[in-house]
């Protein structure tokens, strides 16, 4: 394991962080633990692999596809720590203090981790014809901090300060159409990314056929 992984930014490291905002958590019972967590399994093979990790990936809940990636050192810890993260995440979240060169690779991670792009097909009321588009989003426990994200992509990218939806007590949505999917697709998987889930990275050939 590369215990200094967190101590300086990369895009590896910025990308490794995003995701582990949207499917982490970290906890120093007995020893100091940062975990990962995935229904990608392969996905959590490549995390460990760009980390220099040789632990294995292992089933969560016995019978769920669900896998966990676990490392254990005290310096991976702190240095996450001293970037902001902290235990019981999901519901104080606070968007870390990310260089602008690297913002794009951590939105990207959490993006794969809490993020979503698929299809939608709808029929047009005025001229009743049915279309295809494509949408994404993002989802997050606290409000504050998705509501940081939609904030820096208004600026950073022009994206329409979209009005974020509720769904639960924790439950936020932000929510883009298929023109700014594409904009936002685009910045997050820039050619020659280190590293991106392949399921997701793929919709961007959806725009270069349309």
């Amino acid at each position: 394991l590369n215990e200094d992984f967190f101590s300086r930014w990369s895009a590896t490291q910025a990308y490794e962080q995003g995701f582990w905002y949207a499917d982490g958590y970290m906890r120093h019972e007995r020893s100091y633990r940062v975990l990962f967590f995935s229904n990608d399994r392969d996905h959590l093979a490549q995390i460990a692999s760009v980390m220099e990790s040789n632990s294995p990936i292992r089933t969560v809940v016995k019978g769920v596809n669900c896998g966990g990636l676990c490392l254990h050192s005290k310096k991976l810890y702190s240095d996450l720590a001293l970037l902001g993260g902290i235990r019981r995440k999901s519901t104080s979240m606070k968007l870390p203090d990310i260089p602008p060169n690297y913002f794009r690779d951590f939105l990207r991670g959490y993006f794969d981790g809490d993020g979503s792009v698929h299809f939608i097909s709808y029929i047009a009321t005025k001229n009743h014809k049915r279309y295809t588009d494509i949408r994404s989003n993002f989802t997050s426990g606290d409000l504050s901090f998705i509501s940081h994200i939609r904030d820096l992509l208004t600026n950073l990218l022009g994206l329409y300060p979209r009005v974020i939806g509720q769904f639960g007590p924790h439950q936020f949505k932000l929510g883009y159409a298929q023109k700014d999917t594409y904009t936002l697709m685009r910045y997050m998987y820039y050619p020659g990314n280190p590293i991106a889930l392949a399921r997701k990275e793929k919709y961007l050939a959806y725009f270069n056929v349309h």
